[in-house]
């Protein structure tokens, strides 16, 4: 059996984030030639050369990005021509992917389709529209119309995922499909001391957007930043899709030094883990994830995190290391906030945060082969 892995849309944005980072971790992660790279161009598939997988996982091992390039230059030396798929092989596609990709997958036979792997991020899109733009969920129709079809084929990151997948999309009782938990490790080293009695510093991770609930952190904070010595707020994060009234209170307060408040857009991973070892906790209460990178990536620096009950990254962990904001309003989440103040209680949550089991991106990989290894 050969195993191939789709890297189509990766190379062609190289980002780090979202479910790009599936991809770049798994070429940091696969044993040595256990895998080709491919990419579809121009109706088919084509491989790519070996030292591509490589390149990728060096990129992602690089903080500053500056492999790139040579990332770039490897996926674009095509090494012969189109190859014929054995009915042994995997194709393993962890991306999403649209027209022409899907019209060439769509029209494969069901004996054809059983040798792809799909990994599935989330349905969001499909299942809370209120929160994308409205050419989004249009543009990812063929992607789910696929995936629908794929059904066994798929692999999800959450249980909550692939309850979605099953009942929202294919309109079923079945809960069939592995599930393939992410990695914890991306930021470094496993924090493994709790470091106590930090400054009151608390850090929102994530990309600034409707369903991240920023504004609701904001609105929090606001009465106490001035009147709590030392209390600063730390928004870590790209500005996306919100409003343009909101995304210009955010500069404007993050611009003046007296706010209490910082704004950081675009910080290398090293600075990411920098913010989070300096925070009393992290933030993360957003309305719907499809699994939630940066709360487990915070328990795994060794840095507890205030949640809203959506994310699934968290249901395996309990409470450990996390206070829930339950019901999930301004006035509760303030109380979260105040309850870290208190040393004692952000001590216990910081020694929880280094003790709690977590999943690798090294597992996630191992599940990932072994997943494609039971071709049926």
């Amino acid at each position: 059996m050969s195993l191939y892995i789709d890297v189509t849309e990766f190379i062609t944005s190289l980002r780090k984030t979202g479910i790009e980072r599936i991809t770049g971790e798994l070429c940091k992660h696969l044993p040595s030639h256990s895998a080709i790279p491919i990419r579809f161009d121009s109706g088919r598939y084509i491989a790519l050369p070996d030292n591509l997988i490589p390149a990728i996982g060096e990129y992602f091992r690089s903080s500053s990005g500056s492999s790139a390039p040579g990332v770039l230059k490897a996926s674009v030396e095509v090494t012969g021509p189109p190859f014929k798929v054995n009915p042994s092989d995997v194709i393993l596609v962890p991306e999403l992917f649209g027209s022409p990709r899907d019209t060439f997958i769509s029209g494969l036979s069901d004996d054809e389709l059983r040798q792809f792997r799909f990994i599935v991020y989330d349905l969001l899109p499909l299942t809370h529209p209120e929160y994308f733009s409205t050419e989004m969920p249009a543009a990812l129709f063929g992607y789910f119309r696929t995936i629908r079809r794929a059904g066994h084929c798929c692999g999800f990151i959450s249980e909550y995922t692939r309850e979605m997948y099953y009942s929202r999309l294919k309109r079923s009782s079945n809960h069939d499909g592995k599930i393939l938990p992410l990695g914890s490790d991306s930021l470094g080293p496993r924090g493994r001391e709790p470091a106590l009695n930090r400054p009151l510093k608390f850090s929102v991770l994530g990309t600034i957007e409707p369903r991240k609930n920023h504004r609701m952190v904001l609105e929090a904070f606001e009465p106490l930043l001035g009147q709590i010595d030392g209390l600063e707020l730390a928004f870590i994060g790209k500005i996306g899709c919100i409003d343009s009234e909101f995304a210009e209170k955010v500069a404007a307060i993050a611009a003046d030094k007296k706010s209490c408040v910082r704004f950081h857009s675009a910080p290398s991973d090293d600075a990411i883990r920098n913010f989070i070892e300096q925070s009393r906790a992290t933030i993360y209460v957003s309305a719907v994830e499809g699994y939630g990178l940066p709360p487990v990536e915070s328990l795994w620096v060794g840095t507890p995190v205030i949640a809203s009950r959506t994310i699934p990254s968290l249901k395996p962990v309990g409470s450990a290391g996390v206070h829930y904001v339950d019901p999930l309003t301004v006035l509760n989440l303030r109380r979260a906030v105040l309850a870290f103040l208190d040393d004692a209680y952000a001590n216990q949550k910081a020694k929880e945060s280094t003790e709690v089991e977590l999943p690798t991106w090294q597992s996630f990989t191992n599940d990932v082969l072994q997943w494609c290894s039971n071709l049926s």
